[in-house]
């Protein structure tokens, strides 16, 4: 098998997935079925409009630093450690998540601290939901991750 017939097939099972055809089973291995639209006096189906999705809501800048503030307030008091900075803050479904980073041993020199990033979830209202360890690295690695894992 050639190398294109073998890129043309991935990309056939792509696009597959992403638009299933109407006899696949869905849901639980059950056919889809079409939902009957009413008809109209003139006998033709009524189309309904799809339901919009609402962009995420911005944010000002004093919300987002209330937000980071109460991130490593939970940081401080659920793991007990300071964070260093806020490397990242993003909205979600539920909320928020804020990136934290922390040093996690402090050695000499501080080139070769180790940190560690925590990701902290927060509902719309601030409220802890959640958090977790992301990676460990020393301070002298490299932005994109460093050496070798």
């Amino acid at each position: 098998m050639t190398r294109d017939r073998k890129a043309a097939l991935r990309a056939e099972g792509r696009e597959r997935r992403r638009r299933p055809s109407d006899d696949e089973p869905q849901n639980g291995g059950e056919p889809r079925q079409e939902e009957e639209k009413p008809l109209q006096e003139d006998g033709q189906r009524e189309e309904r409009p799809r339901a919009k999705r609402e962009p995420p809501r911005g944010a000002e800048g004093d919300e987002i630093a209330e937000i980071a503030t109460q991130a490593r307030e939970l940081l401080r008091s659920v793991r007990g450690v300071d964070a260093e900075s806020v490397s990242g803050i993003g909205r979600t479904p539920n909320g928020w998540t804020v990136t934290l980073e922390v040093v996690e041993l402090r050695r000499i020199p501080e080139s070769t601290d180790v940190l560690a990033s925590y990701e902290v979830e927060l509902d719309g209202d601030g409220r802890y939901l959640g958090f977790s360890r992301g990676r460990r690295y020393s301070r002298s690695q490299a932005e994109n991750g460093g050496g070798a894992r």
